[in-house]
């Protein structure tokens, strides 16, 4: 079907970062549905300029600051910090690793509990030696990132506002467990990632995925084990490694929207097992007895969800592929819809766009949560398929059911999110930044602009929006309180923007509450429109960095070529 109707036309833009650098935004940011909103604002709610710079560039702001190259030391100096802090009894550090091992193996089952045990017995009874050569630097940075992430998912409320010392000493240690590129550093890595991952470290994730794919392609992680003479364990672990660093190369594409690094045609290693891992040099595999199931079979679902958003990434988000837009939105819509149908066969109950199976606040680490993470993951994806459809002429059905399904799982999205207690650090494992909310929010001002004048019955109401509207606000205004300015000023400041955005907004839908007797003044721009009149609302916030006529989609471009139909296609 070459119908131009069915055209994607959405695109990425450039955005300034903190030091003022051009940072390309993909539409996996959002970046191009904020432009059509602010577009539709201009034309149905009189709003006289653009929005501010922070609404297009949210997914690059930080709660707190992170600083990955720390002042040169000395290799005495290391170690001598190394020694210092890791002066407790063996227990201490053994239970913790039970502990993690039990609480994280659902997000990230990449630790042998019997060789790590042993390798940091090993490494304490050395730990009083002078000689840098025996240090075992993944060991240690595994065992500081343990403990940093149990740290900072203890308190649930918030993330970490000042790095734990176990980062800054991490940070120390980074670039030699680099060097080592071995499957130890790798799981090192993986957990440094992950911690980054947990508290919204958001630029660290494009560095530090660049750094994982690398060295596991380079260890043979992403093709099949069946060519090589490898134990039954290490088999697995190696499974475990490829799929978790796979995910985290999505997860990171989707969030700055850049390609991914991993091709999937390249990739011919099977999914993990639902096992027990007792050791990598195990010669069998421990099963879990029927009707029972390890932490594992959570992180297979979400491996599996990452699969499908890189199917999505591919159909919908390519820079040439974008004929047979409606089509490709209603087979990957389908798709996670049967994956959400398997989840419940399992007994993981929720539905995708529906605000039932809120969690309770009974356990950080249980089966509430990690269903909320599925959850929220499955409404996130189902968004990226859907918003797509926005950019069809919105004559169409395919139009209004795609601005129907954005908007229900929006709805789920900030209805989960406004529901308290959410852990923080599983707001950032599950994507739902200060961007997704306020884009959630923008989703009902976007669709009460769209129908002023006539409202197809599948629209919300005017109220509904509202509270859904007041809902983005209340969640962050929340996060401003949890984060002080100090130290993140950039983040305190975009946050208040786009809060300031979002009150404006549900300002001028109330005004149109009011006057929707007249909807012809409302519809010609005659209605009170003085709660625009602010400096924030006239600058030109993505001009100078982009060309906002010539290559704009939002233009009366007849195609994804500016006009030359015979370019491009799938």
């Amino acid at each position: 079907m070459n119908d131009p109707t069915y055209i994607i036309k959405h695109m990425g833009r450039l955005v300034h970062d903190e030091k003022g650098i051009g940072r390309f935004a993909g539409s996996t940011t959002g970046v191009h549905f904020v432009l059509t909103v602010e577009q539709e604002c201009q034309t149905s709610l009189a709003m006289p300029g653009q929005f501010p710079a922070s609404c297009f560039r949210l997914f690059l702001a930080q709660p707190s600051l992170l600083q990955i190259n720390p002042p040169s030391m000395t290799s005495s100096t290391i170690l001598k910090n190394i020694r210092d802090y890791f002066s407790s009894p063996s227990a201490y550090y053994v239970h913790r690793i039970e502990m993690f091992i039990r609480n994280w193996d659902a997000f990230c089952p990449i630790l042998v509990r019997d060789q790590l045990i042993a390798d940091t017995n090993r490494r304490l009874n050395l730990n009083k030696q002078d000689n840098a050569g025996d240090m075992d630097y993944s060991n240690v940075l595994i065992l500081l990132m343990i403990i940093a992430i149990l740290k900072s998912s203890a308190d649930t409320a918030k993330c970490d506002q000042v790095p734990p010392y176990e980062l800054m000493l991490a940070n120390q240690i980074l670039d030699k467990v680099m060097m080592q590129r071995d499957i130890r550093s790798l799981q090192a890595l993986v957990l440094f990632a992950l911690y980054n991952q947990l508290n919204s470290h958001c630029l660290a994730m494009t560095t530090l995925n660049g750094y994982l794919v690398s060295l596991a392609q380079s260890l043979g992680l992403h093709r099949h084990a069946r060519r090589f003479k490898i134990p039954a364990g290490e088999v697995e672990l190696r499974k475990r490694l490829w799929w978790w660093v796979y995910s985290f190369d999505r997860v990171a594409s989707v969030f700055h929207g850049l390609p991914t690094l991993i091709d999937d045609a390249d990739v011919d290693n099977d999914m993990p097992m639902d096992c027990y891992l007792h050791g990598s040099e195990a010669p069998e595999l421990s099963h879990p007895l029927p009707g029972e199931r390890t932490a594992v079979f959570f992180f297979i679902q979400y491996v599996s969800l990452c699969r499908k958003l890189s199917r999505i990434l591919d159909a919908l988000y390519t820079t040439t592929r974008r004929r047979d837009g409606a089509t490709k939105i209603a087979d990957l819509d389908l798709e996670l819809r049967m994956w959400n149908q398997n989840l419940k066969t399992d007994g993981i109950y929720f539905d995708i766009g529906s605000i039932s199976g809120l969690p309770s606040a009974e356990s950080q680490h249980g089966v509430d949560n990690i269903r909320t993470w599925l959850q929220l993951m499955a409404n996130y994806a189902m968004v990226l398929i859907h918003r797509p459809g926005l950019s069809f002429d919105d004559t169409t059905s395919d139009f209004a059911k795609c601005l129907r399904i954005c908007l229900d799982s929006s709805q789920a999205i900030l209805t989960i999110l406004s529901h308290s207690p959410i852990p923080f650090w599983l707001r950032g494992i599950s994507l739902m930044g200060p961007g997704t909310v306020f884009q959630s929010a923008l989703m009902y001002a976007y669709c009460q602009g769209k129908f002023l004048s006539s409202r197809p019955e599948q629209i919300p109401s005017l109220e509904t929006s509202m509270t859904m509207i007041s809902k983005g606000i209340f969640i962050l205004e929340s996060d401003l309180h949890l984060h002080p300015s100090a130290g993140t000023e950039f983040y305190h400041e975009s946050i208040s923007e786009v809060i300031a955005t979002l009150q404006t907004l549900r300002s001028s839908l109330a005004q149109v509450a009011k006057a929707a007797a007249d909807a012809t003044n409302i519809m010609q721009g005659h209605g009170d429109s003085n709660i625009f009149q602010d400096e924030m609302w006239v600058s030109n916030a993505l001009d100078d960095l982009n060309y906002m006529s010539a290559t704009d989609w939002m233009g009366e471009m007849s195609g994804p070529f500016m006009g030359f139909m015979g370019m491009g296609g799938s």
